[in-house]
C-alpha cells in the first residue's frame, strides 16, 4: 500500500507558520488555518509546536534565549515544509508525548474542535 503523499498540507503549514512569524496572522489564527483532519505526524508536530510557540508567551518575553530557540524551531519547520519534506523523527517524538490523538482531528466537527482549542488555551 502507497503512504499518502503528505507534500500540499505541509505546503500550507509552512506557509501558515511563516505568516505567524512575520506577524500577518495571529498565532490562535494560524491553528485555525491548519489542514483538517491532516494524520501527517510531521503537521501534527507543526502544530503542537505553534501552541506551545503562542502558550510559551509569558516565557519568551523573559527569556531572549528562548525565544530564540522557539523562533529557530518553527523557522526550522517553515523551511522543511517548503518542499513538504517531513519533520527529522526526533521533533515528531519531542512533540508526541503531548497528545494521545490526532491534534487537529476534525472528525467530530468543528465544534469539537473548538472546545478542545479553547480548553487549550484556557477560555
Amino acid at each position: 500500500m502507497k503512504e499518502k503523499d503528505y507534500t500540499k498540507e505541509r505546503q500550507l503549514t509552512g506557509n501558515i507558520i511563516i505568516a505567524v512569524l512575520t506577524e500577518r496572522i495571529s498565532v490562535k489564527k494560524g491553528l485555525l488555518l491548519f489542514p483538517k483532519g491532516c494524520a501527517d505526524p510531521s503537521v501534527q508536530a507543526a502544530w503542537h509546536a505553534l501552541c506551545h510557540y503562542e502558550a510559551d508567551e509569558d516565557i519568551r518575553a523573559k527569556d531572549i534565549e528562548y525565544n530564540n530557540q522557539q523562533i529557530e524551531l518553527l523557522e526550522m519547520i517553515a523551511f522543511a515544509f517548503k518542499d513538504g519534506s517531513p519533520l527529522p523523527q526526533n521533533i515528531i517524538e519531542a512533540y508526541h508525548p503531548y497528545y494521545k490523538d490526532d491534534p487537529i482531528s476534525y472528525e467530530t466537527g468543528l465544534k469539537g474542535f473548538v472546545k478542545k482549542f479553547l480548553r487549550f488555551i484556557n477560555f
